[in-house]
């Protein structure tokens, strides 16, 4: 595992350098008003951000080989980069600045403008001295004059993010916690009370996560925000001395035990809420935690993220990148530490009470997981009792996780999107309708037991009076990674109720059964009767980078009960097709089933 570490090191330096080499005689592209402008016009955020983020690279390559290499050459083009940054109208995305109800719109503290002033001022603790004095004289002056002073000269809360719970908090907060210490030691008494107003509001920002620790926004919005609240954790500890320790509290190392739960043995992750099925982790952050809990779990190194993989290039990820997972070698290597492998899929069943969530592992890599929780969630979806399934690293049945940011997607269309009605989720419609979007509509029971089983009560999340109870029952076998679920509707009338399953494999249906192949593995749906047919619709999903996909939901009619037209119930199994998989393997001599340690007497 270490000499797995040393080589993704390695990888990532040298992409920054290979970067540098192609970029050193290239212009940053300009992110003009035309661009800027698309956001109000139409709602795309994508091509402005395109530009922006593509500045921020330049920045990030040029400022960390500054710092860690510091020959001359980056030296000067990183000044070229720095003047440009400051050039730059607003440090805000367009999507968080209101041109048009607010003249000072230029001067607004997002997330962004506060990673770019937590990066300026990096750069200028660290490789300062090899800038000239009028550079860096202009640049401590674009920090304060958009960042700092907005906030220094505000009162509680400064904009809706301070004592926040969600990750603005911890990358807004922690990156002016971070400027204040880089740039001003010169004023004590007023970096005390910084810092102090800071730390009063990142308490609110640990609150925000369960109990158990899981980050109901996802997975990559806990590598964002826990990486920020590290940094400047951190950072404190080194500045006060050890006195102000933020990550000495229990539920931090709950937190920070939440990333391993999120990945299936073969590498692919929960995609609830606004998440990512192919997300990946940052080696730096994880290192760091690594040292500090020695229960944490570094997951395979395949799936840590490149210096590439983060599209926003965000200056104090990148760099921790490297300087904390070259801490954890020294130390690794100081303490002679044995080589391990990931402990991925040790523990086959995985449950979070606080969020409701539980997670399966199978054989094969894959497995599967459920929520309950509510509909007001943090980038809420409305999938209170959905589920997803994975043979290896095939989603038969999918969570979409995000899709294209957009000014519709957060605002009053939002649930309009498929990927965030419950349309786009594998849960029953009622009555023609899906769940209600609001904090009161949720889950209203939740268990799960240490065998593959978990129950459900959801009625509460569709808002029909006429519903007593909805419960959801699922059972998995780890070994045979077939999944069991039944459903009971309990209501005071008839309430018509159709299933509906999401799956981006185009499905089949052969001898009453619906069959879904990927190009390794395959599974069928097998049901109970039905009132009537299988209908399967092709719907079209925009996914998190704009691109369109063909999304399949599988829904079918559940009879009502001979005796109480009131009561409903349904019973369906995902049954894995190994045979289908070998066909799927090219005619392979049953190299997948041999992969996942089966005999050749199930051929």
């Amino acid at each position: 595992m270490q000499k797995k570490i040393k080589d993704f090191l390695e990888q990532y330096l040298d992409c920054i350098r290979k970067n540098a080499a192609g970029m050193m005689d290239e212009a940053m592209p300009e992110a003009d008003e035309a661009l800027f402008s698309l956001f109000e016009k139409t709602g795309n955020r994508l091509r402005y951000e395109d530009v922006y983020f593509t500045r921020r690279k330049y920045l990030a390559v040029f400022g960390l080989l500054s710092i860690l290499d510091g020959s001359e050459a980056y030296v000067k083009k990183l000044t070229e980069v720095l003047k440009g940054i400051c050039r730059e109208e607003c440090w805000a995305l367009p999507a968080h600045v209101h041109r048009d109800t607010d003249p000072d719109w230029r001067v607004c503290v997002d997330l962004f403008a506060s990673e770019t002033g937590q990066a300026l001022a990096e750069i200028l603790g660290l490789a300062g001295e090899k800038l000239s004095e009028d550079v860096r004289k202009m640049v401590r002056e674009n920090i304060f004059r958009r960042v700092m002073d907005p906030f220094l000269k505000s009162s509680p809360p400064y904009q809706h993010w301070e004592g926040g719970d969600n990750n603005w908090n911890a990358v807004c907060c922690g990156s002016i916690g971070c400027i204040g210490m880089y740039l001003m030691q010169d004023e004590p008494e007023r970096l005390q009370e910084l810092l102090k107003r800071l730390q009063a509001s990142l308490t609110h920002y640990i609150d925000g996560f369960a109990e158990d620790g899981a980050c109901m926004e996802g997975l990559d919005y806990f590598s964002y925000g826990f990486a920020y609240y590290v940094g400047f954790a951190e950072m404190l500890r080194q500045y006060t001395k050890g006195e102000t320790d933020l990550l000495a509290q229990e539920k931090c190392r709950r937190i920070a035990l939440f990333q391993q739960k999120c990945y299936f043995p073969s590498g692919r992750t929960l995609s609830f809420s606004d998440g990512n099925s192919r997300d990946t982790y940052r080696m730096g952050l994880t290192c760091r935690l690594a040292m500090r809990w020695p229960e944490l779990e570094i997951p395979p190194v395949s799936v840590a993220r490149s210096f590439e993989g983060d599209s926003c290039y965000r200056f104090l990820c990148c760099l921790r990148d490297v300087l904390w997972t070259r801490e954890y070698l020294e130390r690794q290597e100081k303490e002679k530490t044995a080589e391990t492998e990931p402990a991925a899929g040790r523990e086959r069943f995985l449950a979070l009470p606080s969020a409701q969530w539980y997670i399966a592992h199978g054989r094969s890599g894959g497995g599967m997981a459920c929520k309950g929780g509510h509909n007001g969630e943090p980038h809420n979806h409305n999938d209170v009792g959905s589920f997803l399934y994975l043979l290896g690293d095939e989603m038969l049945l999918t969570d979409l996780g995000a899709g294209e940011y957009t000014r519709q997607y957060f605002g009053p269309q939002r649930y309009e999107i498929l990927c965030n009605n419950s349309f786009g989720h594998s849960v029953p419609v009622l009555d023609g309708s899906g769940q209600k979007d609001g904090r009161e509509y949720g889950c209203s029971g939740f268990s799960a037991d240490e065998k593959g089983g978990c129950e459900i009560h959801f009625a509460g999340a569709y808002g029909d009076g006429r519903v007593k109870d909805l419960c959801r029952s699922f059972r998995y076998d780890p070994d045979t990674e077939v999944l069991e679920i039944a459903d009971r509707l309990e209501a005071e009338t008839d309430v018509p109720m159709w299933e509906n399953l999401v799956t981006q494999y185009r499905p089949v249906i052969r001898n009453g059964q619906v069959w879904i192949t990927g190009k390794d593995y395959a599974c069928r749906v097998e049901t109970g009767d039905l009132a009537g047919g299988f209908l399967i619709e092709e719907k079209k999903h925009s996914s998190h980078k704009g691109v369109l996909e063909n999304v399949y939901c599988i829904s079918w009619e559940v009879p009502a009960g001979k005796d109480n037209p009131g009561e409903r119930s349904c019973r369906f199994r995902i049954v894995p097709v190994w045979e289908e998989a070998r066909k799927a393997a090219d005619g392979s001599d049953g190299q997948v089933l041999k992969k996942l340690g089966f005999s050749e007497e199930v051929l």
